[in-house]
């Protein structure tokens, strides 16, 4: 094989770099050249490529450690159009003989795309995914690299956010966090894995599973004041009231990104609002924004070595001659299924993993998401 190129698609995460870092050290000494697109597609389709082969172990080892995408990233949508432009532009003048992706559902849309056509237009190319989603909703995953830290990540702040809550409760009793996750409730669930007690937060969950009942909502936070003298729910930033409608739904400005998911303002802000008008709390809303998800203060070392470790097989998986294709992550070890199984499609949170009465953590999904979260995990005091 001459030449191969990676990308980074899509949100960020704490260890998108260590799956990059694995796709460079691997292909040294299958490619002569590994390059990489700047921000996505628009690098890929312009001709923006720098030579990470020329990157020094020490270089590689500052970059697997460094949160966020060394590269950049873009949400564009691949079509004729581009893709011509891209072959054109970059994988024809570099002899670019293997594509490696590195990205969710839509980047797995791209990597469909791009090997499709390749095929159709009879050019040699190999199209290799690499997974990467903090909301670890694609199928064929034990888990998604990128899911693993943002779970700690929000375990641990929503034991500090409670304990803050707890202390202050005489003036700002109630706390909600609205965390991030489109369609699916991974990271809200996980918010609970460092629950002990029935005292402890979270105590309220809103998942984007389950339309959440504002009137309901708003007598369980006055329950649960009345019981434990504070109050501190999550929530996704996506959820939706009764009727289907996303609370925070963004209705001005630009609305939505490239591959149509829609945008949303704060919808726990607008609780908060309605809170305080009714019960006559005050109530305080906090949003980790883009901080939760590509964090390095809170990585999970089991995240970054499976995301370091999904690089390395996507090059095993384009020296066996392999196209088309995603890498899985299993229990133990890689597999690869084809990339269309991958491409736009969404885990959902089982429902096991939920209790049906509170949305609380079963036991099973305890079992499954604290091992993820890695060593060192805090054990705060929760006496008084």
């Amino acid at each position: 094989m001459k030449n191969a190129l990676v990308l980074q698609s899509g949100g960020m995460t704490a260890v998108i770099n260590a799956s990059l870092v694995g796709v460079v050290r691997a292909g040294k000494g299958a490619f002569e050249k590994i390059y990489g697109a700047r921000y996505g597609v628009h690098g890929l389709v312009k001709g923006d490529v720098i030579d990470l082969s020329a990157l020094s172990d020490s270089e590689l080892d500052r970059i697997e450690k460094t949160p966020s995408g060394f590269l950049g990233s873009s949400r564009v949508r691949l079509n004729e159009d581009l893709t011509e432009q891209a072959f054109a532009k970059t994988i024809l003048p570099k002899e670019i003989d293997a594509v490696f992706m590195i990205g969710g559902n839509d980047t797995a849309y791209n990597g469909k795309f791009l090997s499709e056509y390749s095929s159709r237009t009879g050019r040699s190319l190999q199209v290799i995914g690499i997974p990467k989603t903090i909301d670890n909703d694609l199928p064929y995953m034990y888990f998604c690299p990128g899911y693993p830290s943002i779970a700690r990540y929000i375990a641990i702040s929503t034991q500090e956010a409670g304990l803050d809550t707890l202390a202050m409760r005489h003036s700002d009793p109630v706390k909600i966090i609205e965390v991030m996750g489109r369609n699916a409730g991974w990271i809200v669930l996980a918010s609970a894995l460092l629950k002990k007690k029935d005292r402890q937060p979270p105590h309220l969950l809103g998942l984007p599973e389950i339309p959440l009942d504002i009137d309901e909502f708003v007598e369980k936070v006055e329950r649960t004041y009345k019981e434990y003298g504070f109050v501190v729910a999550v929530i996704s930033e996506t959820v939706r009231d009764k009727n289907g409608v996303r609370i925070g739904e963004k209705r001005e400005g630009i609305t939505s990104d490239g591959f149509g998911h829609q945008y949303v303002e704060s919808a726990s802000q607008r609780l908060c609002s309605i809170i305080e008008r009714r019960l006559g709390l005050r109530a305080r809303w906090d949003r980790p924004g883009t901080f939760q998800r590509m964090s390095a203060c809170h990585v999970s070392e089991v995240d970054r070595r499976t995301a370091r470790g999904a690089g390395e097989f996507g090059v095993k998986l384009a020296k066996e001659g392999m196209s088309g294709v995603e890498v899985t992550i299993e229990k133990e070890g890689f597999g690869w299924v084809e990339i269309d199984e991958i491409a736009e499609t969404e885990r959902l949170l089982p429902e096991e993993f939920r209790e049906k009465e509170t949305g609380l953590p079963t036991k099973g999904f305890y079992d499954y998401a604290l091992p993820l979260l890695g060593d060192g995990l805090p054990d705060y005091s929760w006496m008084y």
